[in-house]
């Protein structure tokens, strides 16, 4: 089945993240907490790399039973990027992204890494044909890239013709974040969808504060943070659903430590 157009993004969305425990907990109980989390988001990432591999394309269909209004993002997340998914074994995961794509439903996006843009036309070859398409990401662990880095990688993302873009890196300390903004406001409108926020403690703030920078993606935690500093989706939903009265990065700040 085609997925429809997606290219109109609505100006902020919430992504929560897919594993196999909250999965079967939805199914398993339609009304329940879980299943409420996962209605509270504008998106929903199926982590496949948590998954066994012969549950990969039923996944997408299994997803939209419980969740029918939210947009689906698709993700094999290697080792090196957070992930389950060995970093040996990143040459296996062209046939694995053809059997998702080729199951009835499928995801709207796919997230490729940055350093496995090698692979973008083979999965657009693929992906096109159901009407899905590639947000390329990069995750750095250890602090965020400065100005000219940040630039490179918009300007790869942008060569390649990837409608979305996505970074979440370390924040260090309290102005670190300043560089995702200036960049969110340099380079989000080239993109439909375009996430760029810090990890950890100090990066806490800029998952909801980069939305007023030009991002429109943003990511939740359901039960479990699957990232440093990541924030429950509950949280996060409150915040975006009050989000005109934060008119400074400090009022996200004294908000999200109602919840601390």
């Amino acid at each position: 089945m085609q997925r429809e157009d997606v290219s109109k993004a609505p100006r902020r969305n919430l992504v929560g993240l897919v594993s196999p425990h909250i999965l079967s907990a939805a199914e398993a109980e339609p009304v329940s907490p879980m299943t409420l989390d996962l209605q509270a988001c504008d998106m929903l990432e199926i982590r496949y790399d948590w998954f066994e591999k012969t549950l990969w394309p039923g996944l997408s269909a299994r997803v939209r039973k419980i969740a029918p209004d939210s947009k689906q993002i698709g993700t094999i997340r290697l080792a090196r990027d957070g992930g389950s998914f060995p970093d040996d074994s990143v040459v296996e995961r062209l046939p694995l992204w053809q059997s998702i794509l080729t199951a009835t439903e499928v995801p709207e996006w796919l997230d490729l890494e940055r350093d496995c843009l090698h692979d973008y036309n083979a999965l657009v070859e693929l992906a096109a044909p159901r009407g899905t398409r590639i947000i390329v990401s990069e995750h750095n662990f250890a602090r965020i890239p400065t100005a000219l880095e940040l630039k490179k990688f918009a300007q790869d993302v942008q060569r390649v013709k990837a409608a979305g873009l996505k970074i979440a890196a370390m924040s260090n300390g309290p102005l670190d974040c300043q560089r995702l903004y200036q960049f969110s406001a340099k380079n989000a409108k080239n993109f439909d969808l375009f996430a760029a926020f810090g990890m950890g403690k100090t990066g806490k703030p800029s998952r909801i504060w980069s939305l007023h920078e030009g991002a429109n993606l943003t990511y939740g935690s359901i039960e479990v943070s699957a990232a440093p500093g990541q924030i429950d989706v509950l949280t996060m939903r409150k915040a975006l659903d009050t989000f005109d009265s934060f008119l400074s990065e400090s009022d996200v700040s004294a908000f999200l430590n109602k919840f601390e």
